[in-house]
């Protein structure tokens, strides 16, 4: 079984080699277990020179290395499947890291489950300045049983934290295909519509064991950086899904749950940056509704909000 681990890379030459290193240090290594292909971006610091000397260092192992001009992170991971040698596809994010058991624990739930398309495992949050680690909480599935199928991936991703994450999966490169690969031009969501797109056609696999750890707060994060004004292209996508009736009426509620999230973080998001236009705009939308207990605790935060900008002004 061989892996193909794609490491997008965006100026991160502080935290490359720490993400390559935890690939180079999986258990069970053999020279046919795995291949690391590192797009680079269009790098404005030393990150095309690090991944150089990282492929020269472990020449053992089979390091790609490729340079692009900046196009996204979509069209990187994209370039990195098109170049893979391996049927199987790992991500993991330049300043992200996994566990030495990840490529093992994803074999075992290939095992289990060979229908599905698409493996992830459990990961923690880490935040990178002040080193405070929390595991990911998943919702829907069965506590008894830390290998399993997920049932409904937008009932989990709404209620609680991501099920799959761009630095704790694998997908088989025929499912990646069949959705189009992640959308070029978008630089927010594009992986959760790669995710929505795979839950709503294949089974999804996953493990409980924490695998694999995302770091929170780190340079040149979109996250961080970018505030999302407008609903997310894979929210629009599984909206008009759903008014064309092209879902499968099983998944419908949480299909609805799932896009309430979506519209309520950017309540959260842009309430934060003080943005209390576009933080009124999605709270007032409809469909946040729909986790009315959430909504309702948004709602009242933004109300707060108001009055307490029209007293300080």
């Amino acid at each position: 079984m061989k892996f193909s681990v794609v490491i997008p890379l965006y100026n991160k030459q502080n935290e490359l080699r720490r993400a390559v290193q935890s690939v180079i240090d999986q258990d069970g290594y053999s020279d046919n277990y795995y291949e690391v292909i590192i797009i680079d971006d269009g790098s404005t610091d030393g990150s095309l020179k690090v991944a150089q000397q990282l492929q020269k260092e472990y020449s053992a192992q089979k390091i790609i290395v490729h340079s692009q001009q900046n196009a996204g992170v979509s069209a990187a991971r994209n370039k990195g499947v098109e170049l893979s040698s391996s049927d199987l596809i790992a991500f993991l994010d330049a300043d992200d890291t996994y566990e030495s058991s990840f490529l093992s624990e994803i074999a075992q739930l290939l095992n289990l489950y060979p229908e599905a398309a698409m493996y992830a495992t459990g990961y923690r949050f880490i935040d990178a300045g002040t080193g405070v680690t929390k595991d990911a909480r998943f919702v829907g599935l069965n506590p008894k049983n830390p290998r399993q199928l997920l049932s409904d991936f937008f009932y989990s991703a709404a209620h609680g934290d991501l099920p799959v994450t761009s630095s704790s999966v694998c997908i088989r490169k025929a499912a990646l295909s069949e959705c189009g690969g992640f959308p070029e031009g978008q630089n927010m969501g594009e992986d959760q519509a790669v995710w929505s797109r795979i839950a709503l056609q294949y089974q999804v696999a996953i493990s409980t064991l924490v695998c694999a750890n995302y770091f929170e707060n780190t340079s040149n994060s979109l996250m961080q950086t970018v505030l999302p004004s407008d609903e997310m292209p894979y929210s629009l996508h599984l909206q008009a899904l759903l008014d064309e009736g092209l879902v499968d009426p099983e998944l419908d509620e949480s299909i609805k749950k799932y896009i309430a999230t979506h519209l309520l973080d950017l309540v959260r998001r842009n309430l934060g940056a003080g943005d209390l236009v576009r933080a009124n705009k999605f709270v007032r939308d409809i469909r946040a509704r729909v986790l009315f207990k959430r909504w309702l605790y948004w709602s009242l935060r933004v109300r707060v909000a108001a009055i307490a900008n029209k007293v300080g002004g």
